[in-house]
């Protein structure tokens, strides 16, 4: 009490000292605002509450307003009344189980009705006619993590923001710049296709954003043409060099013998296709390959596969793009009508499609993939996939895109929730070139050399087998495996393909 009144008696003694006392609080409380109007991920981190609040409708990002598949709008989520907005999504996923949109717009509802501190990334999927099967089943993967994430009370909460770059590259860093600029994006998954990753790449770089690419498989010096430094690019997923060489093998060993020539189709303007393509010459040797454009509008299928006969093909390698061309998986469609299972058939995870299960001709095709769920060694997970979905049928990207999240999420263990955004992105970065391996993956133990490229060589040979357990009437099944082990009921349950 002495203290305050001795305090007191100087101000009165004093009173221009007191006057400066004031002009200086009043002058130091106006900057701080003043910096926080010019750093709004500070304000983000303050007033959590306004997250997604105000976002645009129509612009290709959600996080809960509207759906980016069905255009329809939830404006309780909109609004705010995220309480009722659970109740809503709630009720949705029990009508639609196996849309994993609606699990993950339910789960940041639920965190922001909770209040809980929480990190925000984004999963970029391409939603168009085309490719929308993929989109779904890449989304099922980040889905699943987020949700047995989220239960878990000892971890921050996990926010997801869903973006659709519509497989397209030319638009996809606008696109890229849109999504950054929300401020409060950590880290981004995606893409899917090469082609577009390498497009939007440079605004992360720029940015200093992790993007994390589980399906991304192009030869990484075809992204950039020279060595980016720092890397924020990371791979969960094996590349083009270490997938064909066990494709080729599997074929040699079952189809084509060693000398044999065999016809490549590719699309040469994909990123993509193009490095595939080069791994093969590579592989084999540029004299037993004959080249072939798989995505011209006028590809004649059968004059094509005559002449490919008469040069001395014995087996047709196919790669189609991940359906960012037009006519490039319709080509290889049709051009696997007309080989009529004359010539074995190899090919890489852009031909798991449904599609090809509805094929009559395909019992000479191989497809290698960077990962199957009935081969995993994380049955855990795949039980858990089957229970959450409804439905045995757990697509490829499904796998590969939990392993992407997985793998963001450890390296977020050792980021301050509370620091700035551009230090948390920063630190992302550091943890991911920090962290020897990751265990727990579909796929199993994830690990990254210098570059940001998954070491592990997971990918499977799959087959095309005739089965009662599908609506198509067959699937896809790894090498060697012991059928009597599929869950028909199950499989029948819910027979489309979750790629």
């Amino acid at each position: 009490m002495t203290k305050m009144t001795n305090f007191s008696r100087k101000i009165r003694k004093y009173p221009i000292l007191a006057k400066w006392l004031f002009l200086i609080i009043l002058i130091l409380s106006f900057s701080s605002w003043i910096y926080l109007i010019f750093n709004p991920q500070l304000l983000i981190n303050i007033f959590s509450q306004n997250w997604c609040k105000d976002f645009e409708l129509n612009d290709n990002l959600s996080c809960g307003e509207e759906s980016l598949f069905t255009k329809n709008k939830f404006p309780l989520f909109q609004q705010g009344n995220f309480k009722k907005a659970v109740d809503f999504f709630t009720e949705q996923r029990l009508n639609n189980q196996n849309n994993p949109e609606i699990l993950i717009y339910l789960n940041n509802a639920k965190l922001m009705q909770q209040g809980k501190k929480s990190y925000t990334i984004a999963i970029v999927i391409p939603i168009n006619q085309d490719a929308r099967g993929i989109a779904e089943a890449l989304l099922r993967g980040a889905a699943q993590f987020q949700e047995d994430f989220n239960k878990d009370p000892k971890n921050p909460g996990l926010k997801i923001l869903v973006v659709n770059d519509e497989n397209k590259p030319d638009t996809v860093d606008k696109l890229a710049e849109h999504l950054l600029s929300k401020n409060d994006v950590i880290a981004v998954i995606g893409h899917y296709t090469s082609e577009v990753t390498k497009a939007a790449l440079p605004v992360y770089q720029k940015n200093k954003v992790v993007v994390i690419a589980p399906a991304t498989a192009a030869r990484k010096s075809l992204f950039s043409g020279k060595k980016v430094l720092p890397n924020f690019l990371f791979r969960t997923i094996p590349s083009v060099k270490l997938q064909i060489p066990k494709l080729i093998e599997q074929l040699q060993l079952s189809q084509l013998a060693i000398k044999e020539k065999v016809a490549v189709f590719y699309n040469p303007n994909s990123t993509f296709s193009q490095s595939a393509f080069e791994e093969f010459r590579n592989q084999l040797g540029a004299s037993k390959i004959i080249e072939q454009d798989i995505s011209i509008s006028k590809f004649m299928p059968r004059k094509i596969l005559n002449e490919v006969k008469q040069q001395g093909a014995k087996a047709l390698i196919l790669i189609p793009d991940g359906k960012v061309n037009h006519y490039s998986f319709k080509n290889t469609l049709n051009l696997i009508d007309v080989n009529e299972d004359q010539l074995p058939m190899a090919g890489y995870s852009t031909l798991y499609d449904e599609t090809i299960l509805y094929k009559q001709n395909v019992k000479k095709l191989l497809i290698v993939v960077p990962w199957h769920p009935l081969s995993s060694p994380n049955k855990e997970m795949i039980q858990r996939a089957k229970q959450l979905w409804g439905t045995a049928n757990i697509g490829v990207q499904t796998g590969i895109s939990y392993d992407a999240t997985l793998v963001l999420t450890k390296a977020l263990e050792k980021v301050s929730i509370s620091d700035s955004l551009p230090n948390q992105r920063l630190a992302i970065q550091q943890q991911l070139n920090n962290i020897k391996q990751v265990t727990g993956g579909a796929s199993g133990t994830i690990s990254f050399d210098n570059d940001g490229d998954m070491i592990e060589n997971t990918s499977q040979i799959v087959r095309v087998i005739p089965t009662k357990c599908a609506i198509s009437g067959a699937i896809f099944v790894p090498m060697n495996y012991d059928l009597t082990k599929l869950d028909c009921q199950q499989m029948i349950k819910n027979s489309k393909i979750n790629k």
